[in-house]
C-alpha cells in the first residue's frame, strides 16, 4: 500500500511539473476610438497576430482547448487561444480581415439580445454567417449581459438561481433556433461570478465556463473556471503588456482560501499550493483587489496574508510566485464579501 501512495504521489507531481500553460485573450472592439478602454486599434491587434505567428505560438480554437482539458491531457507548448467578448460590430469590420487573412481560429461570445434586437453596434445574422465560414465560433456571453452578482433586490436564494437560468436560457434557446446549435461554452459578463452562477451554468450544459481573471490556465484549471486575459485599454493592449502575459504560467492550488463566491469577512486570504517546492522562496504574494499584491506568509504548503478589511463587495483575489525557472505564475479568483 505504501509503495502504491508513493507511485501515485509521483505521478501526481509529474503531472503538475508538466503542465504546460495556455493563454486566453480576450478582445472587446477593434479600431473603435469611442470607447477607448475596451479597446485596441487595428494596428496593434495586427501585430498582436502577427506577433504570435512569427514566433511560432500554437493558436487553437477554444474547443480544443477544452477538450484537452476535459480529458487532462497536456496542452502544446505556448499555446494561445483567441476570443472577443460581446459581439460589436467592429470586429467583423476590423478584425475579421486580420484574422482570416491569417487563418487564425477565434471565438466569439454573443449577448444574444444585442443580436435578436437588432443593436446598431452589434453583429448582424449575416455577418456571423459569413464569419462561421472562417473557423469563427460563436458562443454564449448570455442573453441580456447583466451583472449576474447584482441582482434585483428582494430575490430569495431561489429566486436568485432562477433568475440567472431564465437569462441564459434565453440565450441558449436564441442559438438553438438561429444558428442551430446549443453552445457549450458561457462566458461570463463583466467576469462577475459566484457558486450560484456557476452552478447555474453547469446546470444547463455549458461545459466550459470562461472568467476574466487575468490569468494562464493549464490542463489542471477547472472548465467551469477558465480564466482570460483581457487586451484593451491604454496600457492592457501594449506590445510589453502582451509579451508579459504570454510569458506567464498557472499557478495550481489544491484549495483557495476563501473558496470562490459568498463569503463573510475572511481571517485569511491565500490557498494551498500544489507543488510549492516549484517556486522561490519568499516571492508568494497574495492579491485582493482592494489592495493589490501584498507579500504572503508560508506554512508548509499554505500561501496567505491576513485578511484586511474588505469594504467592498465584490473582490479579485489570488496568488502570484515566481518559479525557479523565472516565470511568474499567478491564479485569481472571485469572491463576494456579504
Amino acid at each position: 500500500m505504501r509503495k502504491a501512495a508513493t507511485v501515485m504521489l509521483i505521478i501526481f507531481i509529474f503531472t503538475i511539473l508538466k503542465a504546460n500553460a495556455c493563454t486566453i485573450l480576450i478582445y472587446h472592439k477593434v479600431g473603435d476610438n469611442r470607447t477607448p478602454s475596451t479597446n485596441v486599434s487595428i494596428e496593434r491587434f495586427k501585430e498582436q497576430m502577427q506577433y504570435l505567428i512569427e514566433n511560432n505560438y500554437r493558436i487553437m480554437p477554444l474547443k480544443e482547448l477544452v477538450n484537452l482539458i476535459e480529458k487532462r491531457k497536456n496542452l502544446p507548448k505556448k499555446c494561445v487561444v483567441i476570443t472577443f467578448d460581446d459581439g460589436y460590430r467592429s470586429v467583423f469590420k476590423n478584425a475579421f480581415p486580420i484574422i482570416k487573412r491569417y487563418k487564425i481560429p477565434a471565438t466569439v461570445f454573443l449577448p444574444t439580445e444585442a443580436i435578436e434586437k437588432h443593436y446598431p453596434d452589434y453583429l448582424t445574422m449575416k455577418q456571423i454567417k459569413i464569419m462561421q465560414q472562417y473557423n469563427i465560433d460563436f458562443q454564449s456571453h448570455s442573453y441580456s449581459h447583466p451583472h449576474f452578482t447584482n441582482p434585483p433586490k428582494g430575490l430569495t436564494k431561489e429566486k436568485y438561481k432562477a433568475w440567472i437560468k431564465n437569462d441564459l436560457k434565453k440565450s441558449i434557446e436564441f442559438f438553438e433556433k438561429y444558428l442551430g446549435y446549443k453552445p457549450y461554452a458561457f462566458a461570463i459578463p463583466y467576469g462577475d461570478y459566484n457558486k450560484t452562477v456557476i452552478e447555474s451554468a453547469k446546470e444547463l450544459g455549458f461545459k466550459a465556463i470562461l472568467t476574466q481573471d487575468a490569468t494562464a490556465l493549464n490542463k489542471n484549471t477547472p472548465l467551469w473556471l477558465l480564466p482570460r486575459q483581457p487586451i484593451l485599454g491604454k496600457y492592457w493592449s501594449t506590445m510589453k503588456h502582451f509579451k508579459e502575459i504570454l510569458n506567464e504560467t498557472y499557478l495550481d492550488v489544491k484549495k483557495r482560501i476563501p473558496d470562490i463566491g459568498d463569503t463573510a469577512q475572511p481571517s485569511i486570504i491565500g490557498g494551498i499550493v500544489n507543488g510549492i517546492d516549484r517556486y522561490k522562496p519568499n516571492s508568494f504574494k497574495v492579491y485582493c483587489s482592494q489592495y493589490g499584491w501584498i507579500k504572503a506568509n508560508t506554512k508548509g504548503n499554505l500561501v496567505f496574508i491576513k485578511a484586511p478589511k474588505l469594504t467592498k463587495r465584490v473582490q479579485r483575489v489570488g496568488i502570484m510566485a515566481l518559479k525557479k525557472n523565472g516565470k511568474v505564475a499567478k491564479t485569481l479568483w472571485m469572491i463576494v464579501v456579504e
